[in-house]
């Protein structure tokens, strides 16, 4: 019988098999490997094209944070632009209010019968009320809210402008035929009588002789109801 001896075989097949396996290993890691530089690659790429993203949205931001500032700088010039117009405007309604109002009083005047001896012309402030801290807190808070959802400009309300009349006249009829004349002009309201005092003045060489001393105030009518007097006057 005869005897084949198939270790030699055996132990060259099981070299030839680790042999397959440590090459399948090293083709395995070298894949894997290229896959991982490839892939680093890929994300080193995808982070410079970020970076340079970023840097531009930087440049961006300063860009527009200086245009903001600029529009900053331009809008307090206009307010301060406005404001002084404001004052302009507020100066020539004062002088042509004024003048209106010495040449309105030249007319309710009545000749050779009464004489002015003051005339005064009050702006009335409105008295600020003491708000408490947390007050104060709530109106910012209301303040902000509102201004998110809607800014209203409020319109200034014209100061209200009381007139001191004192004088001296012949007698009460005088005075009253005055005010009269007061309340019929569209220039005046709220006409009232303060006091009146009989004076005695002395004369040379005549008889000493009685006169009214008198007191009366009165307020001065919006503006536009004076303008519009005006208009409908002419």
């Amino acid at each position: 019988m005869i005897h084949i001896n198939l270790l030699p075989f055996r132990a060259a097949r099981k070299k030839e098999n680790v042999r397959q396996q440590v090459s399948v290993f090293l083709l395995l890691i070298l894949i894997v490997s290229i896959g991982l530089i490839w892939y680093n690659s890929r994300l080193n790429g995808e982070i410079e094209n970020l970076e340079t993203q970023i840097q531009y949205t930087q440049k961006e931001v300063v860009r527009y944070n200086r245009l903001a500032k600029q529009v900053e700088e331009l809008k307090a010039k206009v307010e301060t632009l406005k404001k002084k117009l404001a004052v302009i405007e507020t100066l020539d309604t004062s002088r042509d209010v004024a003048f209106r109002l010495l040449d309105t009083m030249t007319d309710m005047v009545i000749e050779k019968r009464m004489w002015f001896t003051q005339l005064e012309a009050i702006e009335k402030k409105e008295r600020k009320a003491k708000v408490s801290r947390k007050k104060k807190a709530k109106k910012k808070k209301a303040k902000k809210a509102d201004a998110k959802t809607e800014v209203k400009a409020e319109e200034k309300k014209e100061p209200e402008v009381n007139i001191r009349i004192a004088g001296i006249a012949l007698d009460n009829k005088t005075v009253a035929d005055f005010m009269t004349r007061l309340e019929t002009s569209s220039f005046f309201t709220a006409v009232e009588l303060v006091r009146t005092q009989k004076e005695s003045f002395k004369q040379k060489d005549r008889d000493d002789i009685d006169l009214k001393l008198f007191e009366i105030v009165c307020r001065r009518s919006p503006l536009k109801d004076i303008y519009l007097s005006q208009k409908e006057k002419e």
